[in-house]
C-alpha cells in the first residue's frame, strides 16, 4: 500500500456534480480530495460532448431565463453569460438552456479549484472502503499502473452514478436507454436534423437491427463549429453497431461526410442509476419536508417504439429534491449528488440534467460540511 493521506472531505467523481461539491467544500476552507477515474475532469458532460446546460432555469413564460437554484448555479451562469452574451441563451420548445463551449466550462472549475486545500487524484478508481459504526473511514484507490493509496476523511460525497465507490461496475438492466455520442467538426447543414433520423430508420429496418437504435439525434453548437451525433443504446455491446450505422449514414447523406470525425464517447451513459427511494416520492410537496433543490426540467421516459416522451411541469410546481435524497441510508458520513440521489424513477431523469446536478452537488457538500462540523463539536 502506498502513502496514507488525510482529508476533511473526499469526493468521488469529477463530473459537474462532483466539481460543484468540490468547489463548495474548498471555498469553505476544508481540505478536499477528488477522485476521478479518467485523465481529466468533466464526467458525462465531457464524454458526451454536451453543449447546452439543461435544468438551469425555471422555464417561466413571464420571467425568461430565471435561475432555478441559488448558490453556484447563478455564478456559473454569470461566468458563461459574460463570455458569450445573450446569444448563448437558447429556448428549445418549452425549455430554456444556455449554450457553452466545453473548454470554457472546465476552465471555470480548474481556475476556481486551484487552491492549496484541493487535491485531484486523476486516473484513480476506488477499489475498497472500510467502515466502522456506520461511518466510512477510508477509501483505497488504485491508478491505472496498479499503484495504490489509502485516503482517509471525515465525510464523503459520491457523485459517480454508482451506489458504492467502485468506479467500474458490471452493466445492469436499465429501464431507460443510454447515450453514446460521436463528435464531428464543421458547419452543419440544418437539414441533417431530419435526414439523419429518417435514413437511420431505413438502415435499422434493412439490416434488422434493434428498433431503439433508430432514435438518433444530431445537433450543432451555436457557439462553435462542433456537431454531436447521439445514439440511444442499451449496452456497450452496441457501440460497434453505432459505428456501422454512422458509416451507412455517411454513404447516404453527402452533407454528413462534410463533417470531420473527431472522436467518440469512451463510455455508455445511462439516464438512470440503480438508487431509488421505493417508499414515499420525496419530490411531492406533501412528502418533501426539507427541499434543498428544485428541478423544472420535464420528466423523461423512454418508449421503445416512440423514443423519449416528455412530461412538462408547470413553473409553479417544480420537482422538489429533499435533503434526504442526498443522504446515505447506510452510512452517517456519506452523501450523494448527481445521478446517485435517491428519488423516484419518475423524477430521476429530470434530476440528472446538468443544471440540477450542479445544485445537488453543492447541497451534498453543504450537508457533508454540516456533518463534519457536528462530528468535531
Amino acid at each position: 500500500m502506498g502513502k496514507i493521506e488525510n482529508f476533511d472531505i473526499i469526493i468521488s467523481g469529477a463530473g459537474i456534480a462532483g466539481l460543484c461539491s468540490a468547489l463548495t467544500s474548498v471555498n469553505a476552507g476544508f481540505k478536499t480530495a477528488m477522485i476521478e477515474k479518467q485523465d481529466s475532469i468533466g464526467g458525462t458532460a465531457k464524454d458526451c460532448f454536451h453543449n447546452y446546460i439543461c435544468g438551469l432555469f425555471k422555464n417561466s413564460e413571464t420571467n425568461p431565463f430565471e435561475i432555478a437554484n441559488p448558490g453556484l448555479c447563478p455564478k456559473v451562469f454569470k461566468f458563461l453569460h459574460d463570455i458569450y452574451g445573450s446569444k448563448s441563451l437558447v429556448k428549445f420548445g418549452k425549455v430554456e438552456t444556455i449554450a457553452f463551449i466545453q473548454k470554457d466550462l472546465w476552465n471555470f472549475f480548474e481556475q476556481n479549484l486551484n487552491k492549496k486545500n484541493f487535491y485531484l487524484f486523476k486516473n484513480m478508481k476506488s477499489i475498497q472502503y472500510t467502515s466502522k459504526d456506520k461511518n466510512i473511514q477510508n477509501l483505497k484507490v488504485q491508478d491505472n499502473r496498479g499503484s495504490k493509496k489509502e485516503l482517509f476523511a471525515d465525510v464523503f460525497v459520491n457523485t459517480t452514478g454508482n451506489l458504492n465507490f467502485y468506479e467500474s461496475m458490471p452493466e445492469i438492466e436499465h429501464k431507460q436507454l443510454g447515450g453514446y455520442c460521436i463528435l464531428l467538426k464543421g458547419n452543419m447543414d440544418q437539414t441533417l436534423a431530419l435526414t439523419v433520423p429518417y435514413n437511420a430508420q431505413k438502415i435499422i429496418k434493412k439490416h434488422k437491427l434493434a428498433h431503439h437504435l433508430q432514435f438518433i439525434t444530431i445537433s450543432d453548437n451555436m457557439l462553435d463549429d462542433t456537431v454531436v451525433l447521439k445514439f440511444s443504446v442499451k449496452s456497450s455491446k452496441e457501440i460497434e453497431i453505432c459505428h456501422f450505422v454512422y458509416k451507412k449514414l455517411c454513404e447516404q447523406i453527402e452533407s454528413l461526410t462534410n463533417l470531420k470525425f473527431i472522436k467518440d464517447s469512451k463510455n455508455i451513459h445511462f439516464r438512470t442509476s440503480d438508487r431509488f427511494f421505493t417508499g414515499n416520492n420525496l419530490s411531492q410537496k406533501e412528502n418533501c419536508k426539507n427541499p434543498v433543490v428544485k428541478s423544472y426540467w420535464p420528466s423523461e421516459k423512454w418508449d421503445m417504439q416512440k423514443g423519449t416522451q416528455y412530461s412538462y411541469i408547470k413553473d409553479d410546481t417544480p420537482f422538489l429534491i429533499d435533503a434526504l435524497a442526498l443522504k446515505s441510508e447506510k452510512f452517517h458520513n456519506l452523501f450523494f449528488a448527481g445521478k446517485n440521489i435517491g428519488v423516484s424513477e419518475h423524477v430521476q431523469a429530470s434530476a440528472r440534467v446538468m443544471g440540477v446536478c450542479m445544485a445537488t452537488g453543492e447541497q451534498a457538500a453543504l450537508a457533508a460540511i454540516k456533518q463534519l462540523l457536528h462530528q468535531n463539536i
